[in-house]
């Protein structure tokens, strides 16, 4: 039933689950896993428009908005995370891949072939990297050429650095150069970019930083205490000692007062305060995906900086209200 539910999937979403399953060595069959999520994604949804139209009493257009909403987070989150233990698999992968042709090349130039040097060396902390050297000792041994045999180890591992890896050692063998010094040698290039990525990522941590306070602390601050100047102003004009004629007298000179104050008030604190939270959900999910593609490169790497950075504004938001309410709600203007 499920893997019919998983061809509704746009045919990209199932190649690319499909891709996936094979990096992370999933047991549940791709259509099988998309079927689950799509399901449960469209119950959720469901869920959403009856508890916020039925029980909350909202508008239909609200009900649809957190129905989609709780669609897309359903449907969205178990992807991301796919994709997600994928990538911290190739990452890890990359950051011992030194150590790996390091010991490999050792164990070349103690004398052993190079199928036995490539499963001595599959080390069980070699995570992923360490099934795949296993993989192709077995095939140089059923008689596959060592190119080609090396060729499979990058198919189930996402890593570009790997791939590029093995291509440039395949190459090497191909031109006639010795497996170890090859090794040799791209083990401590690969230390050294390693080095400079560290530095790149000290470099600009700072920048990191400036921006996860502005939207963590900044925006939030300057949103409550605006919030609460509205409110006030709009208390204030429709109190008896101003006319209406002295609003219209002021709005002259200031626009943005008319919209304040008088009968016909187009803004109120309920909106400002809502317009807060809006900007500040999309302040929060793009400061997040900056800090993703300085960090890493990739907009998903700084997903997870989202519901840290919404609790914290959101939290700020609301202690900075009752502050400034607290301090000066009794003042008179």
């Amino acid at each position: 039933m499920f893997d019919r539910i998983g061809l509704l999937l746009p045919k990209k979403i199932q190649k690319w689950i499909k891709a996936q399953a094979v990096y992370t060595d999933m047991k549940t069959k791709p259509l099988i896993y998309g079927g689950k999520i799509l399901l449960t994604s469209l119950l959720a949804g469901i869920a959403g428009i009856f508890i916020t139209y039925y029980f909350l009493e909202y508008s239909i257009l609200w009900a649809v908005a957190t129905g989609f909403g709780a669609f897309v987070v359903f449907l969205g989150v178990p992807l991301f995370l796919l994709g997600n233990s994928a990538d911290s698999e190739g990452k890890r992968v990359e950051n011992i891949l030194p150590d790996a042709l390091q010991l490999i090349a050792s164990n070349i130039k103690s004398g052993l072939t190079t199928e036995r040097a490539l499963f001595e060396s599959a080390l069980p902390e070699f995570g992923a990297l360490s099934n795949e050297l296993k993989s192709a000792s077995k095939k140089i041994l059923s008689g596959d050429r060592i190119e080609v045999a090396l060729m499979q180890i990058p198919k189930k591992i996402k890593s570009s650095l790997l791939d590029r890896t093995i291509w440039l050692i395949v190459q090497g063998i191909k031109n006639g150069g010795q497996i170890s010094n090859l090794l040799v040698q791209l083990s401590d290039d690969l230390r050294e970019e390693n080095a400079l990525r560290g530095e790149v990522g000290a470099n600009v941590s700072m920048y990191i930083m400036l921006i996860f306070f502005s939207a963590a602390f900044g925006a939030p601050a300057l949103f409550g205490i605006s919030s609460f100047i509205v409110g006030v102003l709009a208390e204030q004009s429709e109190m008896s000692n101003i006319s209406p004629e002295m609003v219209a007298g002021f709005s002259g000179k200031n626009p943005a007062l008319s919209m304040l104050g008088g009968s016909n008030s187009s803004i109120s604190e309920e909106f400002v305060v809502f317009f807060s939270e809006i900007t500040l959900f999309v302040t929060c999910a793009f400061t997040a995906f900056v800090i993703g593609i300085i960090a890493t490169g990739k907009e998903k790497g700084g997903v997870k900086f989202i519901p840290i950075l919404l609790i914290v504004s959101f939290i700020l938001f609301f202690v900075v209200r009752i502050m400034v309410s607290s301090m000066f709600g009794t003042m008179a203007f």
